[in-house]
């Protein structure tokens, strides 16, 4: 009598030691790019990191005989790509702030436009919801970390991030615009 079996589908998945070869062979390679990117050490093992720690949440859906090192190459220049569009929106944010926390007493004119951009960031973050006002305000004016967001909020950090991102996008969109008023 033959009986049927279902068809079962075996997926190799990567094991830790697999893995932790794979990471020491990748990390000078994956340091190099953001090396390349960034110019600076910090960053680059920043990237190298990041990169790795993606590979590891990854390791059950990938095999290690398969191009994982392509697979790594591109993530590290996402993770590259990523951390200088964080930092341009941080910076474009950082400038208005200080520019609005910071009068030159220069002349008339720069003070009176020092207090317009402070105005406009005012209303801006006034346009946002109570929640991103309250994690942007945390962020940019007590200078709390994620870690501390977290800590005080009880929203995970991917979320605080995430949050704090489209905030800062849609701020930066509202003074583009002239904004808010």
């Amino acid at each position: 009598m033959l009986t049927f079996r279902p068809f079962v589908r075996y997926i190799y998945r990567m094991t830790t030691e697999e893995y932790e070869l794979i990471a020491r062979k990748l990390r000078p390679r994956l340091f190099s790019i953001g090396r390349e990117f960034f110019g600076d050490s910090d960053t680059a093992e920043d990237v190298a990191q990041e990169t790795l720690m993606r590979l590891w949440v990854m390791r059950g859906r990938v095999a290690a005989d398969t191009g994982v090192e392509a697979l790594a190459v591109r993530m590290a220049r996402n993770v590259c790509v990523s951390e200088w569009r964080r930092r341009k929106v941080r910076l474009a944010v950082s400038d208005l702030s200080t520019a609005a926390a910071q009068p030159d007493n220069a002349d008339t004119d720069s003070i009176m436009a020092e207090h317009d951009n402070a105005r406009l960031l005012k209303t801006a973050v006034s346009r946002l919801t109570p929640t991103e006002q309250r994690l942007y305000r945390m962020r940019h004016e007590l200078d709390m970390d994620i870690s501390q967001i977290t800590a005080a909020t009880g929203i995970g950090e991917r979320s605080v991030s995430a949050m704090l991102s489209k905030a800062r996008r849609q701020l930066l969109e509202m003074i583009k615009r002239g904004g808010c008023l």
